[in-house]
């Protein structure tokens, strides 16, 4: 699967924080649970690095262990885009949806432009 779609299609309404974590990613049509690098995070969405390409519009519910939260956030999300940076590595964009956003705040001091 070689398909690349194009981050730069979608504005950014939100900021986004870097980040170097791992996380989990369980791919809803496939009940597959697989782990990513979370590179980036916003209320709205998420950066990831992953070993294979996840499809466009896919379904996946990502899981963050992260020092923000006592317990791990989960969120459905939808793949926006995905790109082949490497051979055997992929970026994806995934977008939590108006009604499923994360409140960030204040919480992260490395603010991506």
């Amino acid at each position: 699967m070689e398909e690349n779609y194009s981050p730069s299609l979608y504005r950014r309404s939100y900021e986004r924080f870097l980040m170097s974590i791992w996380a989990e990613i369980s791919v809803i049509k496939e009940n597959l649970e697989k782990r990513v690098i979370l590179k980036d995070l916003s209320a709205r969405g998420a950066g990831v690095v992953c070993s294979y390409p996840i499809a466009l519009n896919e379904k996946v519910v990502i899981m963050i262990k992260a020092l923000f939260s006592d317990e791990p956030v989960n969120r459905e999300a939808k793949v926006v885009w995905c790109k082949k940076i490497k051979e055997n590595l992929w970026q994806a964009g995934l977008d939590f949806g108006l009604d499923n956003k994360i409140e960030l705040k204040g919480l992260f001091p490395n603010k991506l432009r």
